[in-house]
């Protein structure tokens, strides 16, 4: 099959967008996929940044995520600090803990593996394309390969659909106007409340005020931490 990326941008939610998905990496010499995007500072054990498009085995999640292997998770750790692409047998592996993960994961239909890092901003979300096959590495990888470039753009067009929708559900829930999206903005520029007062016409009062506001419907004590919360939810990216 071959893939129509607009197919990917306008899909309406995961159960239309997996079925997709999964047959484009098929017609790629690959089985099975996991997608993970989440702001690179996250290494929380709550993993609140974090959103995934499934297309495995589900036992295989179960137990990662029974494991904990996320905390640990070679994958993540190479795709927030690398953009190129990486072949499963030279993945970096530090631990004994990460060498079990991966073996573990062969076991489910990862024995042959690429992984597909993606960034699209410098402090914006990240993405992470993990796709797999139950084929021997010295026969399935070289496929995997052939694949790169067309791996690539679609971790990155995932990477912006994840991205949109987390952008829309923080804004929604929260209940931000543009104008508050424009406040916080100005504030992760550098601007203080006398200069963004100066730059909006209106009084020192009036700013703070809209500080409070902001902070009152993200449910955090300080404007820097508006900040934080927009970075990790790329509410920067609609501007």
């Amino acid at each position: 099959m071959e893939l129509s990326f607009d197919a990917v941008i306008n899909a309406a939610d995961e159960l239309e967008l997996i079925p997709l998905v999964s047959d484009a990496i098929r017609s790629k010499g690959a089985e099975w996929f996991v997608f993970v995007s989440l702001h690179p500072t996250d290494h929380s054990a709550s993993r609140s940044t974090h959103r995934f498009l499934i297309g495995c085995r589900p036992e295989w999640c179960q137990l990662y995520n029974a494991n904990r292997w996320y905390l640990t998770d070679p994958c993540l750790d190479y795709a927030r600090s690398n953009t190129a692409p990486v072949l499963g047998s030279e993945l970096p592996v530090r631990t004994a803990g990460q060498k079990r993960m991966l073996e573990v994961a062969a076991e489910y239909g990862f024995l042959s593996t690429f992984l597909i890092p993606a960034h699209a901003s410098e402090k914006g979300r990240i993405g992470a394309l993990y796709i797999g096959s139950s084929v021997k590495p010295e026969e399935g990888e070289p496929k995997l390969r052939e694949g790169r470039a067309f791996f690539r753009a679609l971790a990155l067009e995932l990477l912006d659909w994840s991205s949109r929708g987390v952008r829309e559900d923080a804004i929604r829930k929260c209940g931000l106007s543009q104008q508050d999206v424009q406040l916080i903005g100005l504030v992760r520029s550098g601007f203080n409340a006398g200069a963004i007062a100066d730059e909006l016409k209106v009084s020192s009062t009036t700013v703070y005020r809209q500080f409070q506001r902001i902070n009152e419907k993200i449910g955090v004590s300080h404007i820097t931490a508006a900040v934080r919360f927009a970075e990790e939810n790329d509410i920067f990216a609609q501007q």
